[in-house]
């Protein structure tokens, strides 16, 4: 195997020249970056990631903290971690899944998601004890917190008044029954559309449920018991789906006689038959943008940001025109 002083010699430099390549490149002029580089591919060298780290004084090891009470195999999660593991990968940089503060161990930094409010304060406290850098999904407006955000919102609002345009004056909601800002905002959205266009809920038009299947079935027939709704805004494309299913069960039809849309995008809300219309989150974009801003804080080159990210609307087959004549 090809050693830093084979690439040394190769590309006519000293040793500390070819260290400092692999570890401070920003600190070499790129004239002699790309001879270094060029011998390194030359040789096949493969620099020791331990001794970079040493280098460099870091772990080289990112933690990924999702609560325990999250499914991992939850499409949100999926695509966040894939866009964590692209953006890491171009560094050869490995993470960690942690489920648990209390398995201690040594990091460079956290990148962060699905947290509640008061946690949130919580894990910044734990990190600042280890003075380590936290990356959030999500907003807050602790100052030495990057966090990167979708527009709920933006996006919830958006899908309200797409139903609205249908004809829609008739719009309930069932919203996740967690206390996070994503919740929040949703319904915020929700009254804000509705409100635009001087109209006002069905009595008893707004539920809360558990963030799954069942949890949309069950509130949904509730609400087909309480209110004459034309259509159903679900917080999430998982509860569309028990929505769905439990009007069927009726014996209605989606979108004939109720309109059902989602938020996420993910997938779920392929599902369902018909497509359910929904607001697709950029999660895999998200974990990428969050693990880079992450990796410029431990270089040292950039502050703390704060940032929304505006989702899109998906059309699928699930919502109805209803004529205003």
């Amino acid at each position: 195997m090809s050693t830093l002083k084979d690439v040394a010699q190769r590309a006519g430099v000293s040793s500390i020249t070819v260290s400092r390549v692999i570890n401070t490149p920003e600190l070499v002029k790129e004239k002699t970056k790309d001879k270094v580089m060029l011998a390194m591919a030359e040789l096949k060298y493969v620099p020791n990631a331990a001794a970079k780290s040493l280098a460099v004084n870091r772990t080289g090891l990112i933690d990924v903290f999702i609560p325990s009470d999250i499914d991992l195999n939850n499409p949100f999660v999926m695509h966040f971690i894939a866009g964590i593991s692209n953006a890491l990968s171009k560094r050869m940089y490995p993470f960690l899944i942690l489920r648990d503060k209390k398995k201690e161990h040594l990091c460079d930094g956290y990148i962060v998601t699905g947290l509640l409010r008061d946690e949130i304060n919580e894990f910044y406290a734990y990190a600042s004890e280890r003075d380590r850098p936290v990356v959030l999904f999500g907003h807050t407006n602790l100052p030495k917190v990057s966090c990167i955000d979708v527009d709920n919102f933006a996006g919830a609002e958006s899908i309200t008044e797409y139903l609205i345009r249908q004809g829609h004056r008739k719009v309930a909601m069932i919203n996740v029954d967690e206390n996070k800002d994503y919740t929040e905002d949703r319904y915020n959205g929700y009254c804000s559309a509705l409100e635009k266009h001087k109209l006002a809920p069905p009595p008893n038009a707004y539920l809360q449920a558990v963030n799954n299947v069942q949890g949309g079935h069950d509130a949904a027939l509730s609400l087909l018991e309480t209110t004459d709704c034309t259509a159903i805004f679900c917080a999430t494309d998982t509860m569309a789906i028990g929505v769905c299913q439990a009007i069927m069960e009726k014996g209605l039809r989606v979108p004939e006689d109720i309109s059902v849309v989602g938020f996420d995008g993910l997938g779920h809300n392929l599902l369902s038959t018909p497509h359910v219309t929904t607001v697709q989150q950029p999660v895999y974009r998200i974990g990428e943008m969050l693990a880079e801003q992450l990796l410029k804080e431990l270089d040292g080159k950039s502050g703390h940001i704060n940032k929304l990210v505006k989702p899109d609307l998906i059309e699928g087959k699930s919502v109805s025109t209803i004529s205003l004549d």
